[in-house]
């Protein structure tokens, strides 16, 4: 990462990103630059660093003598936009290297969307409670949502451990417009969101969850797909994609465009092992399907 700002970066850059954000409003000892290498670069484990580290830090690796009360006054608002914006502003560059997005017309927005929980000092469980039983005593959950056509980020919260994402998915439905592609990991996409997406005229795609109720008509009737003769008839055609117009949900609640294709043999293999030894360890057996 330190290379990638390094070379994306040039201090002047920094700078005027940091007074744009107004986290820098007059001369002062800590600069923008100095203020993103010390979160960036000085520890891999800043959630374990406390405000005396950091300020001795700043001392010994820049020449920065604030005291703590100082340091901890510059972490407000400001300091989050000017962060945000240097990480918009990274992954503008790095993706525009990479791929482009320019002649994707069919969609307004490709929003992305994850997230990552970390733990958290115990003295914070009050608004942040971890897992409970043997595990931490205080977690935090960060959303991270990325709009990969205009490279800006729609969100980057710090939420409660508990809102799980299937949560938050339902909660945030309203950043959905007409137009949007959302692309999310299953955690997120379950049916309630799904429709959601739908309802305000989105589009979304994810896999589809394994405990999935599948329903396709045929001759005017209802009934469950049926897998095993989908993928017999591709193997037997040597064919390695398809698609279905089915219905999810136990009572067939949302009509969606399914696609299928076949794994290659070692991928298969590994996903099997690896759900067998999942099933095994809670008591269960994998589905011949």
């Amino acid at each position: 990462m330190q290379g990638q700002l390094e070379n994306h970066f040039d201090p002047e850059e920094i700078e005027k990103l940091a007074r744009d954000k107004k986290f820098v409003q007059r001369d002062s000892k800590l600069n923008g630059s100095t203020f993103l290498s010390l979160i960036i670069f000085n520890s891999n484990s800043l959630h374990d660093e406390s405000l005396n580290d950091l300020t001795i830090a700043l001392n010994k690796k820049h020449g920065v003598d604030i005291s703590k009360q100082g340091l901890d006054d510059r972490f407000n608002v400001y300091a989050v936009q000017f962060l945000t914006a240097a990480l918009e502003n990274l992954l503008q560059q790095q993706l525009a290297e990479k791929v482009s997005f320019r002649n994707c017309v069919e969609f307004k927005r490709i929003l992305i969307k994850d997230s990552v929980c970390f733990q958290v000092d115990e003295s914070l469980a009050e608004h942040y409670p971890g897992s409970g039983g043997s595990g931490s005593k205080a977690n935090v959950r960060i959303q991270f949502e990325y709009d990969l056509l205009d490279g800006k980020i729609v969100d980057l919260s710090l939420n409660a451990f508990n809102e799980q994402d299937a949560k938050n998915s339902v909660l945030t439905l309203d950043v959905v417009n007409d137009g949007d592609l959302i692309v999310r990991d299953l955690a997120y996409m379950h049916l309630e969101s799904l429709q959601g997406i739908v309802e305000r005229i989105g589009h979304f795609l994810c896999r589809l969850n394994t405990q999935a109720k599948v329903y396709q008509e045929q001759d005017g009737k209802i009934i469950p797909l049926d897998f095993s003769a989908i993928v017999q008839a591709m193997r037997q055609h040597n064919i390695r994609q398809t698609e279905e117009t089915v219905f999810i949900g136990k009572n067939q609640e949302l009509q969606v465009r399914l696609f299928i294709y076949l794994l290659p043999e070692a991928v298969y293999n590994e996903r099997m092992r690896k759900a067998n030894k999942a099933a095994k360890n809670k008591g269960r057996q994998v589905s011949k399907e």
